[in-house]
């Protein structure tokens, strides 16, 4: 009946600080005020005339020292602690991600901005010299869903993609050959990265003139692989970052797995 007791008792001790964890602090540091008291008179009790009441003192010390409500008091702190430190880490972390996040979109929108100053300020473009600049490789990668849904100037329409060089792609020493430099895979939160669609509208000026052209030949959920020559991507002007660091050289030949993922309203996975 005792030890039963003795259980319930412990249980009930746990339970009552678990449930209010106000209380923690309050039983700490009343039991380690007790303890530095006690602990304070062991010197005085030096010598054999103090014998029994050294001892007496050292027991209180040791009943304190393992009181149950002290000791679930001591865990229950230690996982406060723990759990408020997981808790900074996933702050920090979720603080990081967001960063990340808000720093890719201004990139995004700074790279839209270039592009729309470029597009109203910049030389006009040469006229059409008739020769087509692209080749797409026989057979396709995937077939389409559906034959029938095509896009065409205007419409809007996702894709996704791969972008490496072509072979034989150099400048100033550096040998760019089979390097992929985009592609439209894109973390999402904590996730892992996933194929995330580029949409636009068709014809806006957005694209390079060999996406524009190659898409005009494709059908909903169909995947190409196009290589696309200087004249119809970057050019003899290239494509840099804003460190003026060369994402694709002057005159680079570019070779793109893309998929269209849609048109219009019409989707497929991607």
């Amino acid at each position: 009946m005792y030890q039963c007791a003795s259980v319930w008792s412990k249980v009930s001790a746990i339970s009552a600080i678990e449930d209010t964890p106000g209380v923690v602090m309050g039983i700490i540091e009343e039991t380690e005020e007790k303890l530095a008291a006690l602990k304070l008179r062991l010197p005085e009790l030096e010598g054999k005339a103090n014998k029994n009441e050294r001892t007496k003192v050292n027991k209180d010390i040791y009943n304190l020292e393992n009181a149950e409500a002290y000791l679930a008091a001591l865990k229950e702190r230690l996982n406060e602690s723990r759990a408020e430190a997981a808790k900074s880490e996933d702050a920090a972390h979720e603080a990081k991600l967001r960063r990340e996040e808000e720093e890719r979109k201004m990139r995004e929108a700074d790279a839209v901005r270039r592009a729309e100053e470029k597009a109203k300020t910049g030389p006009a473009q040469p006229e059409d010299d008739g020769e087509v600049h692209m080749e797409i490789s026989i057979p396709k990668l995937k077939k389409a869903c559906d034959e029938t849904v095509k896009p065409v100037v205007g419409d809007k329409v996702g894709i996704t993609y791969v972008g490496k060089f072509a072979d034989g792609t150099k400048h100033e020493g550096i040998d760019y050959s089979g390097k992929e430099f985009d592609n439209s895979m894109r973390k999402q939160g904590k996730g892992p990265a996933v194929q995330t669609p580029l949409t636009f509208k068709l014809g806006d000026g957005r694209a390079i003139r060999g996406w524009e052209e190659a898409l005009k030949t494709m059908a909903l959920g169909e995947e190409i692989e196009v290589t696309i020559r200087p004249k119809w991507a970057y050019r003899k002007g290239g494509l840099q970052d804003d460190n003026g660091k060369w994402i694709v050289p002057p005159n680079a030949s570019l070779v793109f797995q893309m998929r269209l993922v849609q048109v219009r309203e019409q989707t497929v996975p991607p």
